[in-house]
């Protein structure tokens, strides 16, 4: 395979809105597969250069959904499905936490998280088409991300002062001795509730989604790491807090659509993985 899920830092300032680029790059000869994300939360705007790509979430089937051309997905609640066909060629923005709002000034919380928007459809004054033909012209990945980062720049906006709290607090979601938005509230002279409203708005989820997902990414890391074979089971629910293995089992049919038997035999290890740090929380 000539090039496959590389992943490009960005500097500031354009590291304030996204995350890194990702592309993905087979040859015609490459065999068909089908790849797996771990929930991130994270927005994504994706370039698609190949063929239609099918995707789908946790453990629905391939249906109706696909990215075309262009397309916007998130934020990404459930794991992700996605076809690398022969001669694939795609690019990925991967937003930090308020960048996709940065970019675009939609409330995130209008998004639904299970589906593929064109980006044209909710910024009028411009052409992503037209971006797409432009981005097109090269195969190469570090000119369409150069070209791709001058666009971003260009219209990127600044932090709306309402959401510098969220993101000047976004530390309290690594210390598990403190409740994120109660913190946040207190730092900046608001409520909770005021926190609450603001997240849904800038990232389009709440602190309370944003910390059941950490712990449950903790959980996916760790069994990543370690043999299935030397797992005991009561230990991990004990040490991520877990109340139960039906809580455990839970969480797992809510994000990856399985259970963590069938995830250990089919999942991981299988065109399986999870997205890199943030800038804001691991």
């Amino acid at each position: 395979m000539a090039l496959t899920g590389k992943h490009f830092d960005v500097q500031f300032p354009l590291s304030g809105i996204v995350k890194h680029f990702y592309v993905i790059q087979s040859t015609a000869d490459d065999p068909a597969v089908v790849n797996h994300l771990s929930p991130s939360y994270e927005m994504m705007l994706i370039f698609n250069f190949g063929a239609p790509a099918r995707i789908s979430f946790a453990g629905d089937p391939f249906d109706t959904l696909q990215v075309a051309r262009v397309g916007v997905v998130g934020p990404l609640r459930k794991m992700l499905n996605y076809e690398i066909l022969p001669g694939s060629d795609i690019v990925v923005t991967v937003f930090n936490l308020d960048g996709f709002y940065r970019l675009f000034q939609l409330p995130v919380d209008e998004l639904n998280g299970e589906t593929v928007y064109h980006p044209d459809t909710f910024i009028h004054q411009r052409d992503y088409e037209e971006l797409w033909e432009i981005l097109n012209r090269s195969n190469v990945p570090e000119e369409r991300i150069g070209l791709l980062s001058d666009y971003i720049l260009t219209y990127m906006h600044d932090a709306e002062e309402a959401a510098l709290p969220l993101l000047q607090g976004a530390e309290y979601f690594n210390d598990p001795l403190i409740q994120p938005a109660k913190a946040i509230a207190a730092d900046a002279d608001l409520s909770e509730r005021s926190i609450q409203l603001r997240f849904k708005k800038y990232v389009g989820y709440s602190p309370k989604e944003l910390l059941r997902f950490l712990r449950f990414k903790q959980v996916i890391n760790y069994l990543m790491e370690n043999p299935a074979a030397q797992i005991d089971w009561y230990d991990l629910i004990h040490d991520f807090g877990y109340h139960d293995q039906s809580h455990l089992i839970k969480d797992f049919r809510h994000f990856l659509g399985t259970t963590p038997e069938i995830f250990i035999k089919q999942i991981a290890g299988k065109e399986f993985c999870t997205t890199r740090p943030g800038q804001y929380y691991s």
